[in-house]
């Protein structure tokens, strides 16, 4: 029996087959990501952190733990301009 190995760019691409859900949780995922990373560099508690964010504790935790079902891309963004994280983008063709 022969293992075929496929490389993927990114999780999501492995395992999300509809294109356009792959690009949101791709994006959300690399939010919460950006918003974890000045958690963990602010020194904060989670409930002074989710004051500094405009957001509850119980919401700030679900971005931590990685529940991105439970994130949407307004909030995230949100989020991470309250914490003074001036959040941009940009729009390329798909390949």
């Amino acid at each position: 029996m022969t293992l075929k190995m496929q490389a993927f760019a990114n999780v999501w691409d492995a395992l999300e087959p509809d294109p356009v859900i792959r690009a949101n949780l791709k994006l959300r995922s690399a939010l919460m990501l950006e918003i974890t990373k000045w958690f963990e560099a602010s020194g904060y508690t989670q409930k002074d952190a989710a004051n500094v964010l405009g957001t509850t504790q119980p919401r700030l935790n679900d971005v931590l733990k990685g529940k991105i079902d439970r994130c949407t891309i307004d909030r995230l963004v949100n989020m991470l301009e309250a914490a003074g994280q001036h959040v941009s983008f940009s729009l390329a063709k798909a390949a």
